[in-house]
């Protein structure tokens, strides 16, 4: 019976996004003349002007509005091309201007719209990356009904094109790395290395960070690939800890090969910074919740046409988690709660050997050997799993968790109903060794 609610609540919430979502348009923006590189790429002296197009076609199924726009290009957060697209241009974006800002379409309907590149006097030699933006914005909604919540939601659609002006020029590699901190959440500790393109030119380098302890011991190798890394942008790179690092202090060899590119000869880059873990560093990472202050990221935009379904998709989710919260408090009201075991003692001595001819054993004895039996059985019963409805409710002691052999940190995972307490990564963790247990 419960499945069958979660179906029929699934095909009311699916079936309005999804019906909202087919009547939206779909923008697509394409190079003009220059369809198997997909972007553009020009080589242009200071002060040069020149001319060229997108073509702008509308795929969906009802018409609409696109906002057209320039924007500077930048390293994203594990490099690659990223665009900053909520903020006026002031690099190579601003170099590029377009005939038309908004233009509007039918289904199936498609316009060139030209531009102009106009390179600016002072530019100065080098690999310099802008973008031609294609932006719409559109709702999806569930229409409101009794007793039913509903859902909205608002869809940023970016397509970009890039646009790269190659300024002649001797070429100029030059990289620096700067200080190492620690990141990371729901269980996966990363340390963070900042690093700076300082040069002229797009490269991809390769690179090792080596975790050493505070004697001088190696602990770790991490070798990395990066992508696109687009000159004078700098980024803080993060990389996933093979085991995790108690509280302490650290130090990471940092070893950075760029390679030669466009006549310029390859180098190497290195650093030795240290860094350290605290305490709150680690519950902050291990903690089931949101990190407190994630790693921080760069500001940009994917050039993707493709309709947003993971955005619906998560709306989605997000409905039914909500109808499966209601339907479980409905079912804990029904539900007498399970009464609180008392606190499980702790293990006494074991009760004396009683050898033939010797004393009987006085009361106080006798007493004391029977709470040990009965200690022992309470102990044995906690590696039962017991009855708990509707479900584990964990208390987590994070100031109490422990480093395995493994590099996993576990923490002291304590039931609120049922009383059971059992070491485990996380509540998904403690929950599968709850239900692991015999019954």
């Amino acid at each position: 019976m419960r499945r069958l609610a979660i179906i029929l609540l699934l095909a009311l919430v699916v079936t309005p996004l999804a019906s909202a979502a087919a009547k939206a348009p779909a923008f697509g923006l394409r190079a003009l003349g220059n369809p198997k590189l997909g972007y553009f790429v020009y080589s242009l002296s200071p002060g040069a002007v020149h001319q060229g197009g997108v073509i702008i076609s509308n795929s969906g199924t009802a018409t609409g509005t696109v906002k057209l726009f320039a924007a500077d290009a930048t390293t994203g957060n594990t490099t690659g091309t990223v665009y900053l697209t909520d903020r006026k241009a002031q690099h190579a974006g601003a170099w590029i201007s377009l005939a038309k800002t908004t233009l509007t379409l039918k289904p199936g309907q498609h316009r060139t719209v030209p531009f102009t590149v106009r390179v600016p006097a002072s530019a100065k030699p080098g690999q310099w990356v802008g973008g031609v933006v294609a932006e719409t914005s559109h709702q999806v909604s569930q229409p409101k009904s009794k007793n039913k919540a509903s859902v909205r939601i608002k869809i940023r659609d970016l397509t970009i094109v890039a646009v790269q002006v190659n300024v002649p020029g001797p070429p100029m590699l030059g990289f620096t790395i700067g200080g190492v901190t620690t990141g990371g959440q729901r269980g996966f500790q990363q340390i963070v290395a900042h690093i700076a393109n300082t040069g002229n030119v797009l490269v991809k380098p390769t690179g090792t960070v080596t975790v050493l302890n505070k004697q001088g011991a190696k602990l770790q190798v991490l070798t990395f690939k990066m992508d696109t890394f687009l000159p004078q942008t700098a980024i803080d790179y993060p990389l996933l800890l093979k085991k995790a690092l108690a509280p302490g202090d650290y130090s990471a060899n940092v070893r950075l090969a760029i390679p030669g590119v466009s006549g310029a000869a390859a180098r190497v880059v290195t650093a030795h910074p240290s860094f350290s873990i605290s305490k709150q560093d680690v519950k902050q990472v291990f903690t089931s919740a949101a990190p407190q202050t994630p790693p921080p990221t760069t500001a940009g935009s994917s050039n993707s046409s493709q309709p947003p379904w993971a955005l619906i998709g998560g709306a989605v989710l997000v409905a039914l988690l909500l109808a499966l919260l209601v339907f479980q408090l409905l079912r804990r009201r029904r539900t007498p709660k399970a009464a609180t075991p008392p606190p499980v003692p702790a293990p006494l001595s074991p009760e004396p050997e009683h050898r033939p001819g010797a004393a009987e054993p006085d009361e106080p004895v006798l007493a004391e050997a029977e709470a040990a039996q009965e200690a022992r059985q309470a102990v044995s019963e906690q590696t039962r799993s017991p009855e708990c409805e509707p479900h584990h409710y964990w208390d987590v002691a994070y100031d109490r968790g422990e480093l395995g052999d493994d590099g996993i940190w576990r923490f002291p995972h304590r039931c609120r109903n049922c009383g059971l307490e059992l070491l485990a990564r996380d509540v998904d963790d403690a929950t599968a060794h709850a239900d692991a247990l015999p019954a």
